[in-house]
């Protein structure tokens, strides 16, 4: 189980040659190994997953029509390991291998992840250098805070939200790692999370507020720190995200001055193109086809906003979201599939009536933010973090009731 997380959240984001097949091939290469050593094919349960792995290979088969580009066989082979790793990661459950290690396996993983991603950018001084070329860019990169704070939650209220299990040291240097690459999201959720935690770790304990206050105190000393420290003409730590508030009902900034604008209007060319035909609203175009055929209408859509387009003149294809994979590559069905997923992921976090359940859906539906700002689904953690028994219900489960009076009658006896 350590190696197999260890692959999947570490690797997560490493690339070859621009090419996010790292976890891939390491993966697909630890199923052949426990396959070999147990000397049975891994079982495979037909459930609603299969079935949307399933119509994704049609999909695929259909990009690769449109396409004419055979490498897309790659896809075949990326969406049947993700069906394995599920499959897998459902046999931990079902094998009750769901514990408090599991939660410190992920999180010191995760750790390990950002240690690693932070590194890269305190010895390289030009994140381009390598985002795109050994590492996914940072707008996914950070899809990785999502398994970090759950199973943070998780260490920190099973110890009875004692200070010394507060991980300190693993959060700074994920923030460390969210200031190098300027990651917005990656700020913004942290100082959520730690607002959440320090009122739940606080209620009706005065003294643990005041110490709680403290390690939030020292969390965003750490980051104003960090801005000055690596950036070349930092502000105030803050400043910069009031003004970005500030500049959206500015009628005085351009449309250009407007952060995350061009975001918008690849999600009206989503819908546009959507709408644009039957074939397109029921089936979309074929999975990865929206790099070409998101295009023209993300042309047009620019055009009438003001925004540059001259980047798209040329023949490379169109830098796409992961919501663009979902809808316009995979029309309505494939969005349904998504929603049913979130919506059981939801039902199942919910049922393990985890006092940490509300903050176990709120990093759920989070999801959604890397799939409007990135293009995330590129790794098979991506999927594990929404499907139904994947990490997050996992680890709300390792969290659940039931889980800590075991662990308590273990400790007993």
């Amino acid at each position: 189980m350590k190696i197999f997380l260890f692959i999947l959240i570490v690797t997560s984001g490493m690339e070859i040659y621009g090419y996010p097949v790292v976890d891939v091939i390491l993966v697909s290469i630890f199923f052949f190994i426990i396959t070999v050593a147990n000397k049975r094919p891994l079982k495979t349960k037909i459930d609603w997953v299969l079935v949307f792995i399933l119509y994704i290979i049609l999909q695929i088969f259909r990009g690769m029509y449109v396409l004419s580009d055979f490498r897309m066989v790659y896809w075949l082979f990326f969406f049947i390991i993700v069906g394995f790793s599920h499959q897998y990661f459902y046999g931990l459950y079902k094998s009750s291998r769901i514990d408090q290690k599991f939660s410190n396996n992920i999180f010191n993983y995760s750790v390990v992840y950002f240690l690693i991603y932070g590194l890269l950018g305190f010895l390289i001084e030009n994140p381009d250098d390598y985002q795109g070329t050994i590492w996914v860019g940072s707008s996914g990169a950070f899809l990785v805070i999502i398994p970090l704070f759950c199973s943070h939650l998780n260490i920190f209220q099973n110890s009875g939200y004692s200070l010394s299990k507060f991980k300190l040291s693993g959060l700074l240097i994920f923030l460390c790692a969210a200031t190098i690459h300027q990651s917005r999201i990656g700020v913004y959720l942290f100082f959520i999370y730690l607002i959440c935690l320090t009122f739940r770790a606080t209620i009706h304990n005065l003294r643990k507020f005041v110490l709680m206050s403290l390690l939030v105190a020292i969390c965003f000393f750490t980051w104003a720190q960090a801005r000055h420290f690596f950036y070349d003409n930092p502000s105030y730590a803050g400043n910069s995200e009031i003004r970005m508030v500030q500049d959206m009902f500015d009628s005085e900034v351009g449309i250009e001055g407007q952060s995350d604008v061009g975001r918008i209007v690849m999600v009206i060319s989503i819908y546009q193109k959507l709408l644009s035909s039957p074939v397109e609203l029921i089936f979309g175009s074929g999975w990865y086809t929206s790099r070409l055929t998101l295009k023209p209408f993300e042309i047009e859509n620019r055009k009438e906003y003001g925004l540059r387009v001259a980047h798209l003149a040329d023949g490379k294809p169109l830098q796409v979201i992961s919501l663009a994979a979902i809808i316009s590559d995979l029309g309505i069905i494939g969005l349904f599939f998504i929603l049913y997923f979130f919506f059981k992921s939801a039902s199942q976090i919910w049922q393990t009536k985890s006092q940490g359940r509300m903050i176990f859906l709120i990093f759920l539906m989070s999801n959604w933010l890397f799939f409007m700002v990135a293009y995330s689904t590129t790794s098979i953690l991506s999927f594990l973090l929404f499907l139904p028994n994947g990490i997050i219900v996992a680890l709300a489960r390792a969290n659940s009731p039931s889980s800590q009076l075991v662990r308590r009658e273990t400790k007993n006896d």
